[in-house]
């Protein structure tokens, strides 16, 4: 066998371990791949239960959030209408639950004006009298 031979020879021989270096490699892609998928499916079915217990978790802690804030604006609110109060009664203002009885018991009157006002009528004769003529007022000078 002659150098050219031998060296042809070798070549073939790295050309054919390089082709099957080259597959293996392949084949090694490809496995890692497949067995890639196969975990990745797995760590997607075990992220669900865990996805579904974080947002009952967030639910939750979102209705109690929900829940403090309206306690805490219905303070706010009750503690400003106390302060106010104080405020308007210090400067010897009506309060708005002052201004509610006075409301109250103005209704309660015009009721009974209008009751008495009534009962005239009936026992009045039915008589038409023409109004009153006025005279303007004179200015004090």
């Amino acid at each position: 066998m002659s150098e050219a031979q031998g060296f042809d020879k070798a070549r073939r021989e790295l050309v054919s371990a390089g082709r099957n270096l080259w597959l293996a490699s392949l084949g090694a892609v490809a496995k890692a791949e497949e067995g890639g998928r196969d975990l990745f499916d797995r760590l997607v079915e075990r992220g669900r239960p865990l996805e579904e217990r974080q947002r009952h978790a967030l639910d939750t802690m979102g209705g109690r959030t929900q829940e403090r804030v309206r306690e805490l604006g219905k303070l706010v609110q009750d503690t400003v209408e106390y302060e106010t109060k104080g405020v308007l009664k210090r400067f010897g203002m009506l309060t708005k639950d002052d201004v509610k009885v006075l409301a109250a018991r103005l209704d309660t009157l015009s009721h009974k004006i209008d009751e008495l006002a009534a009962k005239q009528e009936l026992t009045e004769p039915a008589t038409v009298t023409a109004p009153k003529e006025r005279r303007p007022r004179q200015r004090k000078q």
